[in-house]
């Protein structure tokens, strides 16, 4: 490949600069799924505009990706337990009202040097690329032309690289290598990116800064699945009067070209999981119209189901540490990565995707222990209220 060739504009299958959207999906959905012989239009419909009022307010989108229709998959289940998007923002404000310790969690640099602070293991950083901030130090890249030459520099490979306040992996980059022959870099899956191209798009979608960590290899047994990625668990956690707990927690899988896991990603995985053994119980792919069970790795012929995520005690016990230290914020969707020594803390989400879990487990959040905790919560955030006054 030319150097010419590479001087293109950057795209999603190089960098991921923004989430793919979901297409809106309008009331002539219904239609094609009561045409399937599942359900019928109107009592898809009538049941639709429940969940539509009730707690959850789950949208139309939601409850056809969810499937809520198929009875075959939610038998039994209580299905005004599912929350959508228009719901959560206000859930997460009630479970973690201390909003201005949000960056606490939100920053990676920050939360970094926290939990490693308490001992916790955290992903290391190679360096921090900000423009004109700071004064220089070791691992701070401060211009375009100190990016340009850490990049070009062998020493630093292989290189993951995400925005230092970027979320869902957005803005991500898994490096290999540089190639100095035509002066680009080349990505785990193998794609090139011309070097110019690449600090193009740094300067121009991470102005609060773009954060290079050495990429951490997975636990031998996730690396036979999916190579050389982290496959991390996304563990939901609580506290109550000073004790935490895992209230639920799901696998996220890369497969495909993906380096990173996050299940929006076309063709990645999400396994069910057992709280108390970390078995893995079903394992899915898509939603929707695309959702699909399946019971191995699409790329290795590995099999998922009814394994056991590696080194489990370790993973759930990095959980309950970091909430613990997290005690203010006491909601919190933790994500980790098993590794041979034990498990690594990746980040802690404060504002964690329910839908997630939801989809994993086929249950919706709104269940009597989590109900139980937010109506502690909104005690407390009264009672915190009437202190501040």
């Amino acid at each position: 490949m030319t150097t010419e060739a590479l001087r293109r504009p950057l795209d999603s299958s190089r960098v991921d600069i923004s989430k793919t959207g979901r297409s809106r999906i309008s009331g002539a959905a219904l239609s094609r799924v009561a045409a399937g012989g599942k359900r019928s239009y109107l009592g898809m419909l009538s049941e639709f505009a429940r969940l539509r009022l009730g707690a959850g307010r789950l949208s139309l989108d939601e409850y056809l990706q969810l499937r809520l229709y198929d009875d075959d998959l939610y038998e039994g289940v209580d299905k005004h337990a599912f929350i959508g998007l228009e719901a959560i923002p206000k859930i997460w404000l009630r479970a973690n009202h201390r909003v201005d310790l949000f960056a606490l969690a939100n920053k990676k640099i920050v939360s970094d040097l926290f939990f490693a602070a308490h001992g916790l293991p955290v992903l290391p950083t190679a360096a921090i690329y900000r423009e004109q901030v700071g004064r220089p130090c070791g691992f701070l890249l401060c211009s375009e032309g100190e990016l340009r030459a850490f990049l070009r520099s062998g020493e630093h490979y292989p290189l993951f690289g995400k925005p230092v306040d970027g979320c869902q992996s957005i803005g991500s980059a898994s490096i290999e290598r540089y190639d100095a022959a035509v002066d680009g870099l080349v990505t785990t899956a193998g794609r090139l990116i011309s070097l110019e191209d690449f600090v193009l798009h740094v300067r121009a979608h991470a102005a609060s800064g773009y954060q290079f960590q050495p990429r951490v290899s997975p636990h031998t047994a996730v690396r036979d699945m999916c190579g050389e990625r982290l496959a991390t668990v996304r563990l939901l956690t609580v506290v109550t009067d000073g004790k935490a707990e895992i209230l639920r927690a799901c696998w996220k899988i890369p497969a495909g070209p993906h380096a990173a896991d996050n299940f929006w990603r076309p063709g990645n995985l999400l396994a069910q999981l057992d709280l108390v053994s970390g078995r893995v119980g079903r394992v899915i792919r898509g939603t929707g119209t695309t959702y699909e069970e399946i019971t191995h790795h699409p790329d290795t012929g590995v099999r998922i189901t009814g394994t056991v995520v590696p080194n489990w005690h370790e993973v759930t016990r990095l959980a309950l540490e970091g909430a613990t230290l997290l005690e203010d914020l006491p909601l919190v969707g933790w994500d980790i990565a098993p590794v041979d020594a034990g498990a690594i803390l990746v980040e802690p989400n404060v504002t964690p995707d329910f839908r997630l879990h939801q989809m994993a487990d086929r249950r919706g959040m709104l269940d009597p222990a989590f109900k139980n905790f937010l109506r502690q919560r909104k005690r407390g955030a009264a009672k915190a209220s009437r202190a501040a006054r």
